[in-house]
């Protein structure tokens, strides 16, 4: 469903053209500052139609007034609702407003599979990048903002993620940028509203199915309320400690010793206990595991601590990851 709620043209707000500036303003610098964005950069953008991804793709135009930028838009319909069309149909629309080109990708292979979401994004990332090659451009722009991070990072605390979780969503990891990941969702819908931009909303949003969404929905109002206001600058706060965690980590640990064929008993034992955690960690990452229990973490330096001669342990989708000879490898299992 899109959402148009906006006054006729010329019953705006005196102070609204200041606010877009403003606001526009404060994410570019942030953005040159950090370097995600630069003078000549060619973007990729990620567009859904919703809040996150319509301001950031209006945000984006507005710093052309500042430097050279050359976008594409990439929208995907995945065939899963009835409003997927209507949604497709208002990004043309909005690509011919803005005079950028617009490529819309639509599938249904996803109907009813398990883990859809999961194979889904999958998808996603995969001709996200392909696009990018075919294209000659050199980054992917996506609206992630700072509701998502803290919803990503309650999400990892409820799985039983360690302290290094608690830095969910990267800021940059080439070629992806995420110029909306410091700012609140409210300050985005703010910013639409005072542009007259409509967007669209996923009516799947407001259900609780899934636990994100129960996430969204229930269990952030509350803690809201608890944190008595300002909970995702707390959180944030913690992510931004993560972060020094994990450039710690990265300096002590090269990272030759997680991505490698099989890990070295001698070389996990030697760090502290949290560090050898996440080095298993990262090594379990590096062979393609993205769905790693703590648990399975927690067990495999147990077994490697105890320097346990002979050991396997079963991962998720056929995986066993075994230690012999103060050695543990990974392999399918047939």
């Amino acid at each position: 469903m899109c959402v148009n709620k906006h006054q006729e043209p010329g019953t705006e707000s005196p102070d609204s053209n200041y606010y877009m500036k403003r606001f526009s303003y404060q994410i570019y610098k942030t953005c040159i500052t950090e370097g995600s964005i630069q003078h000549g950069d060619k973007i990729i953008v990620s567009l859904s139609g919703g809040i996150d991804s319509m301001s950031l793709c209006c945000l984006l135009s507005d710093f052309r007034e500042k430097i050279d930028l050359d976008f594409h838009w990439v929208h995907f319909n995945h065939g899963l609702r009835s409003e997927s069309e209507h949604e497709a149909a208002f990004i043309r629309d909005f690509s011919l407003k803005k005079h950028i080109p617009v490529t819309i990708l639509k599938t249904k292979e996803f109907c009813g599979q398990k883990g859809m979401q999961s194979k889904a994004r999958q998808w996603r990332y995969e001709n996200l990048n392909r696009l990018m090659l075919e294209l000659g451009f050199d980054k992917i722009a996506l609206g992630h903002h700072l509701n998502d991070l803290v919803e990503t990072q309650i999400w990892r605390m409820l799985r039983g993620g360690s302290l290094f979780s608690l830095n969910p969503i990267q800021m940059e990891r080439y070629p992806y940028i995420r110029p909306l990941i410091h700012t609140p969702k409210r300050d985005l819908e703010k910013y639409l509203n005072e542009i007259k931009q409509d967007w669209c909303e996923d009516a799947s949003n407001s259900e609780s199915d899934y636990t994100r969404n129960l996430i969204r929905n229930q269990l952030m109002p509350l803690m809201q309320d608890c944190a008595g206001g300002k909970l995702e600058e707390k959180l944030l706060a913690l992510d931004h400690d993560a972060r020094l965690l994990k450039a710690f980590f990265q300096e002590q640990v090269p990272e030759k010793h997680y991505q490698c064929d099989s890990l070295q008993y001698s070389i996990v034992v030697s760090y502290p206990p949290l560090f050898a955690c996440e080095l298993i960690h990262r090594y379990l990452i590096y062979h393609g595991q993205t769905e790693i229990n703590r648990a399975n973490v927690e067990l495999i330096f147990e077994q490697i601590n105890s320097k346990r001669g002979n050991w396997s342990i079963d991962l998720k989708e056929g995986v066993q990851i075994s230690g012999h000879h103060k050695i543990v490898t990974i392999r399918k299992t047939p």
